[in-house]
């Protein structure tokens, strides 16, 4: 056990590994209601807090974490976890060099996990900072992590008129996690940290099984997050962190909806729950009665965790087209284009194998069935969809299997690649892009394809014992770049629309070299180039959402 003593804070008792220390569950906020606004939380210099334990999680998904594992293809122990919680659930684990001291002034690196905004939580072991802070101090360049715990599913993203009138604002969710990155500035000083060195690292996670008939974009919602958050809190006009690294996922790949839509969610719920007939009125009040667990465990499965177009929280909803003008507006669509000062942003080469959760049941005619669904959801343009289909090699796949992992591949190029790309090319300060095309060695459908999330697995280090030295080695050089970007040392060179350039491990580029960042030198396709200008970049996305959602 280690202690140390916080100026606002109080005593905080804490679990020392090694040559840190990991302090968990501390509160950042308090809720007065499961569906209220949350309040940052102070403390007293006067109390004693015991952050030995990890705290609860928000309720959500049962066994959520085993299923991520089957996303990643390999498990760790998991350890016993405490019973999630509907107002407690506002905490945060931070792990620091043990020679921490408040005269220090470490950069800080904030995890946003993933989980589709609908299950996640900061204290499962594949998160664990403290193997990439300990590399950070074996480097001589030592940061503070902190991962934070936040509502997801029905209790961060359930909204309507008839909630935002009781009081209950919309985007609880994300307003949790900028409460939380405000208490961090305001405390972690305490820490040993330097409250204007925060960076946020987000990346894409998957969700649950998806069910055959969903409205479009939902099935796109439910399945992956989350470096999403971290572009979605570039909307706040309060700077919130100096840099931003995202690993397979933008703002681009998964939109706020208008409120119209999350109306349809919201009553969706309420007829689950037989209190469709009752007035708005007395519907607040029933599910007042309804205790969490039975408010969560009957919610319909196709009811998303989505961020709402609210115009207060969230106020703009940014496309590919919106993009084009990041560098050149005097007025941002995003106030943090101005406050986030640099980004490294990159893919891993088979993101798309995401969309199993959502296409994996549905492989009999899936080829014929998605050609269909593209030349529904595609006004005109037919033409330019069998070309697309062909390039893909869809419409000539020999069999439904090949059909099936064509069709994710473009779905990796529309969903990932693409918003990777526009984001880099757009970014109005300096931009790091990498590309990650180290194969998942573990058995599953996707053994020796780069999947989505085998980045986390390899960053974190976690996964370490059941590595060979090769991927080891890509892991530790991704770990090894962000290191020395939180710190403020340019991790290669940066990009620019005049000379794109990208930084690719793994694959036949073993740990890492720099390379002109075109398409066919970093390992990705070409085709969706082609389509920017006839079909276009955001019909396409809408188009293949479309498809996941059964449409």
């Amino acid at each position: 056990m280690a202690t140390i003593s916080h100026s606002s804070l109080g005593k905080l008792q804490g679990v020392s590994k090694g040559d840190v220390t990991q302090f968990w569950g501390i509160k950042y906020a308090s809720l007065g209601h499961r569906f209220g606004t949350p309040e940052i939380y102070a403390g007293q210099a006067s109390d004693t807090v015991d952050a030995t334990k990890v705290g609860p999680a928000t309720i959500g998904i049962p066994d959520a974490c085993q299923a991520e594992y089957g996303l990643i293809q390999r498990s760790l122990p998991t350890p016993q976890l405490p019973p999630p919680s509907d107002t407690e659930c506002l905490n945060l684990n931070i792990t620091i060099p043990a020679s921490a001291s408040a005269r220090t002034g470490l950069p800080i690196v904030v995890f946003i996990h993933g989980g589709a905004l609908a299950m996640g939580s900061a204290n499962w072991p594949q998160y664990d900072f403290a193997p990439l802070v300990q590399r950070s101090i074996k480097l001589g360049k030592p940061f503070i992590g902190v991962s934070i715990n936040y509502r997801t599913g029905i209790f961060g993203f359930l909204t309507s008129e008839e909630l935002r009138a009781a009081g209950f604002k919309a985007n609880n969710g994300l307003r949790d996690q900028k409460v939380a990155l405000q208490w961090i500035k305001k405390n972690i000083a305490g820490f040993g940290g330097n409250p204007d060195e925060v960076s946020v690292l987000g990346q894409s996670a998957g969700g649950g099984k998806i069910p055959n008939l969903q409205p479009p974009s939902i099935v796109l919602a439910n399945i992956v997050n989350l470096a999403v958050s971290a572009t979605l809190q570039l909307q706040s006009n309060e700077p919130l962190f100096k840099r931003m690294v995202n690993l397979s996922g933008t703002c681009l790949l998964l939109r706020p909806l208008p409120t119209f839509v999350h109306e349809m969610f919201y009553s969706g719920v309420c007829e689950a729950h037989g209190l469709d007939k009752l007035s708005g009125e007395e519907r607040v009040k029933a599910i007042e009665k309804i205790s969490s667990l039975d408010l969560f465990l009957k919610v319909p499965p196709f009811i998303p965790s989505l961020p709402v177009l609210d115009r207060d929280f969230i106020t703009a909803a940014p496309t590919f087209a919106s993009a084009e003008d990041w560098s050149n507006s005097s007025k941002p669509e995003l106030a943090g284009l101005e406050w986030c000062k640099e980004i490294i942003i990159g893919d891993s080469q088979m993101d798309g194998n995401i969309y199993q959760l959502a296409l994996g049941h549905r492989i009999p005619g899936i080829g014929k069935e998605f050609g269909e669904s593209l030349k529904r959801n595609i006004t005109g343009n037919h033409k330019e969809v069998d070309q697309l289909l062909a390039e893909y090699g869809i419409s000539s796949a020999k069999d439904d299997q090949s059909a099936y992992f064509a069709i994710l591949e473009l779905g990796n190029d529309i969903c990932f690649y693409l918003p990777e790309e526009t984001f880099a090319r757009n970014w109005p300060g300096p931009t790091y892009v990498y590309h990650l095309n180290e194969p998942n060695p573990w058995d599953g459908p996707f053994k020796g394809q780069c999947t989505h999330i085998f980045d986390v697995a390899l960053l974190f280090k976690n996964f370490d014992q059941h590595l060979d030295s090769s991927a080891k080695a890509v892991g530790e050089k991704l770990g090894d770049s962000i290191i020395e970007f939180v710190s403020g040392q340019a991790p290669w060179q940066a990009t620019t629309k005049d000379k794109p350039v990208a930084w690719v491990l793994g694959g036949a580029a073993g740990i890492g070299r720099l390379m002109e960042d075109k398409p066919e030198k970093v390992g990705r396709r070409t085709a969706m180039f082609d389509y920017k200008d006839t079909i276009g970049w955001d019909t396409l996305h809408e188009a293949y959402t479309a498809f996941l959602g059964g449409r």
